[in-house]
């Protein structure tokens, strides 16, 4: 047997694949490249992997989703439409269902039952981001969406809310709960009723009050439906600006069909916010996700629409997001949305399983685990590629998450540099596509700390590759 077959037929009959011949060569056809400096620290993980929806699912076939939640372990979780996960919690209407009684009464709240389901937020280790105010009202007549009859009442009951979770009234909780947001998508008929302009009165009443009880909350909006460069995304900064409203963040909403759509609304958003002098105020897009088309009128359509959402399209566009966010100046986003059930956009399906976009979500948290984020390149915005990469600094362990959207290349060369092992590696790949869902897909060993491997990067699929002297768990 000649040497170069025998050195074949070892490393097939050992478990090692033949792509540790591939690392070791240059391909003769000049690949897209990323590249990996794990000597090379960037600034820390944000809060960019928040969702909207917390663990407890009740509303239809109930579910708990905790053990999901601590496999990718969101930072903060958005209550915005949280009736439609878990029955009963979070809106004014379900705490305080009579607008006619006296709001200082504790007797008058009805509390348990959002107690309990932001005590499932806070066991799976993650914080709450309150959006005050009622979930999306479709249909007719509209409910609970309507202008509240009294301005200030309404924004006493806030301020009593509040005080039940962070101060301990009415049998509550002394939870320091940072981030309270003022209503949802005062643009849009199916969450307010009013005009922008009323929603801004209402906006400053409930602010002033809140701030009037504690100085160091963090009280914001107008989580608008669209960029707040819109014309009334600038009314509202317009209205702040000119009558000094508190504001400690801003938030808004993106729904694209491709990563760069997103970042193009962020960015665009962020300097019309610089434009009106917001410069330190903290910005937020309370809720994002791929939507190609919601194609109301054709239901045939949308779900063709959102079941590329739910499947490994939606799981690439999510990665890719969580990359391009990286080095922009965005302070958080917040996922729409971690639960599902019968809700087109989300995480999982009426039976409780879990689509794609889940496991891009574990698939990043594996590398906030790691630690430290290091220096990339390879990002490309125009056809939705996308890295990330994190180490350990104490173990040594690296981890690279690479995403193709719509990229018409299959294979990448993947270029490492200054990993921070003297001995052989192993290099590890687990991939998320159509057949795949965060899977073990392939192992080779390396024996340098600078080296370069190809790999299988089609459409629509992520992968997430660790670099480590033992076997990853």
């Amino acid at each position: 047997m000649k040497i170069k077959q025998f050195i074949i037929f070892l490393l097939l009959n050992t478990g090692i694949t033949g792509s540790l011949l591939l690392a070791q060569k240059i391909d003769t056809v000049k690949l897209p490249a990323f590249t990996v400096d794990a000597a090379q620290f960037s600034d820390p993980f944000r809060a960019l992997n928040s969702v909207n929806g917390g663990p407890s699912f009740r509303v239809g076939n109930s579910h708990d989703y905790s053990k999901y939640f601590e496999s990718f372990r969101p930072p903060l979780v958005r209550l915005h439409d949280a009736r439609y996960c878990d029955e009963g919690t979070v809106d004014i209407h379900e705490i305080f269902p009579d607008f006619n009684a006296d709001e200082n009464d504790p007797s008058n709240y009805q509390f348990e039952k959002t107690d309990n389901y932001l005590k499932s937020i806070r066991k799976v280790g993650s914080d709450i981001f309150y959006r005050l105010g009622e979930s999306i009202e479709k249909g007719v007549p509209k409910y609970y969406i309507n202008l509240p009859p009294d301005f200030d009442k309404w924004a006493r009951i806030c301020t009593n809310i509040v005080r039940h979770y962070n101060m301990g009234w009415a049998n509550g909780f002394k939870w320091n709960i940072h981030y309270w947001e003022i209503w949802n998508e005062p643009n849009l008929s199916n969450c307010w009723t009013g005009s922008m302009k009323q929603y801004c009165e209402l906006y400053k009443q409930t602010a002033v009050n809140l701030k009037k009880l504690d100085p160091e909350l963090k009280v914001g909006g107008p989580a608008l439906a669209g960029p707040i460069f819109s014309p009334k995304g600038r009314e509202f900064l317009d209205f702040c600006r000119e009558n000094k409203v508190p504001l400690d963040f801003i938030s808004w909403h993106g729904y694209t069909s491709s990563p760069d759509k997103l970042l193009k609304q962020i960015e665009k958003s962020l300097a019309t916010i610089k434009e009106y002098g917001f410069d330190d105020v903290e910005t937020y897009v309370t809720e994002w996700n791929m939507v190609t088309s919601w194609q109301i009128n054709d239901p045939e359509k949308a779900r063709e629409s959102f079941s590329q959402t739910a499947g490994s399209p939606g799981a690439a566009f999510a990665v890719s997001v969580l990359a391009y966010l990286q080095n922009s100046k965005l302070d958080g986003a917040y996922y729409y949305s971690a639960y599902g059930g019968f809700f087109r956009l989300g995480f999982f399906d009426i039976f409780g399983v879990p689509k794609k976009p889940m496991y891009s979500f574990i698939a990043y948290n594996k590398l906030v685990e790691l630690g430290t984020r290091v220096a990339v390149t390879g990002n490309n915005r125009e056809t939705g590629v996308g890295i990330i990469g994190a180490v350990n600094r104490k173990t040594g362990t690296t981890a690279v998450l690479l995403s193709n959207f719509e990229d018409k290349a299959t294979r990448f060369m993947l270029k490492m540099k200054n990993l921070p092992f003297k001995k052989q590696l192993l290099c590890t790949e687990y991939l998320i596509d159509d057949n795949h869902s965060l899977e073990w897909d392939r192992e080779q060993v390396m024996n340098s700390s600078d080296f370069q491997i190809a790999v299988e990067l089609p459409k629509s699929t992520v992968r997430l590759i660790f670099f480590s002297s033992q076997p990853i768990k």
